[in-house]
């Protein structure tokens, strides 16, 4: 299953400029060392199409700074003794440094204590390291949560015809702005929902009229009253468990909501509960559907989701970017090798809808 990709691309997809070139140009690595280096990377499921899209920018990145490297990964996230063999097999190659995606921490901490003692350098993506007390991991290349979040809210409350529907909450009427998240635990949805609610806070509010009126319920983690006469209330809708049929169940709480305009499903989870609990989406047809009045935003990119937003019951969502993940990790590993100071990179998020998806630079992104 290991694939070694070699540095001599002789030509790169449109596609692969396109990204590299984004909002990374501050990011600039060079290889000093004067040699081609080794790096292993090591996801955590090789075949998924997450991670086939990081590593189609790990080696754009590869092929620009002279460098190869070696993806890896077990069959499944689950398969956690296979990826330690792997990390393990990495380490003893002595490469000039290792990127990883760690399935369980714990189980890894012998053999990155191992990498550190060699000399090693560890660079995270995706979900990283977390947890990690080794100091073998110097940074890591992931999507800052709450960055994303707050694009979602930007990007929905910036649509015309949302903006229409949310205005015509008034005193005793506000209109509604519910959240779905899966749970008030996982630090991902936390942070993804903390960067919504900031963001359409601020964006509500600088609407006309809507200044102090906006408050947030349905969780005391967010809870926030209104200033002045409340006319719209953003609120937050969390299930009793993470099974499906229970953030189905909660997704019928919030369609049954008064003056309901606008739901954000925060998860790929949270995005099929939507989906179940409005007929398999049916019920959110723009034209004749019985919440046809009702924007839907979601995040992450589901076939379920993809197929919603093509069909117009979803406005649009955002994806993370698993090709910059891998483009970026490539840069801090080379950066590191090269005994440079090293620190996280937020691989940022692309918002799409009916209008992009289809574009070469948003396709690429786009996962199960």
């Amino acid at each position: 299953m290991k694939k070694v990709l070699s540095v001599l691309f002789c030509s790169l997809a449109v596609i692969s400029m396109i990204a590299a070139a984004s909002a990374f140009a501050e990011n600039t690595y060079t290889n000093t060392s004067g040699k081609e280096m080794d790096i292993r990377i090591i996801s955590k499921s090789f075949n998924n199409q997450f991670y086939q899209a990081a590593f189609k920018g790990a080696a754009d990145a590869a092929a620009k700074l002279g460098v190869k490297i070696t993806t890896n990964g077990p069959d499944m996230e689950t398969n956690t003794s296979q990826q330690v063999e792997q990390v393990k097999a990495a380490v003893n190659a002595k490469p000039d440094a290792i990127i990883l995606a760690a399935c369980d921490t714990a189980s890894l901490e012998e053999t990155l204590d191992a990498a550190k003692e060699a000399g090693i350098p560890v660079i995270g993506f995706d979900s990283g390291v977390p947890g990690d007390t080794t100091g073998a991991v110097l940074a890591t290349a992931a999507t800052d949560n709450a960055n994303a979040g707050g694009n979602v809210a930007e990007s929905l409350i910036a649509d015309p015809n949302f903006q229409k529907a949310i205005l015509k909450g008034a005193k005793g009427t506000p209109t509604v702005l519910a959240i779905l998240a899966q749970d008030a635990t996982s630090g991902s949805i936390v942070q993804r929902v903390d960067g919504f609610i900031a963001k359409a806070l601020a964006a509500l509010e600088a609407l006309e009229g809507l200044a102090g009126s906006v408050s947030v319920s349905g969780q005391e983690k967010w809870t926030k009253p209104a200033v002045n006469d409340e006319k719209v209330k953003i609120v937050v809708v969390v299930p009793p468990s993470s099974s499906a049929a229970d953030i189905q169940a909660a997704s019928k709480t919030i369609f049954a909501m008064d003056n309901l305009v606008g739901v954000f499903a925060a998860n790929q989870d949270a995005v099929n509960g939507v989906i179940s609990a409005t007929n398999d989406g049916t019920d959110l047809d723009r034209a004749d559907g019985v919440y046809k009045d009702i924007f839907v935003v979601g995040f992450d990119s589901g076939t379920s989701q993809r197929e919603a937003i093509k069909d117009g019951q979803f406005l649009g969502s955002v994806t993370q970017d698993p090709y910059q993940m891998g483009y970026q990790a490539v840069g801090l590993a080379v950066r590191a090798a090269n005994g440079e100071s090293v620190s996280d990179v937020d691989t940022g998020s692309k918002w799409y809808n009916a209008a992009n998806i289809d574009n070469a630079d948003i396709a690429i992104l786009l996962y199960d």
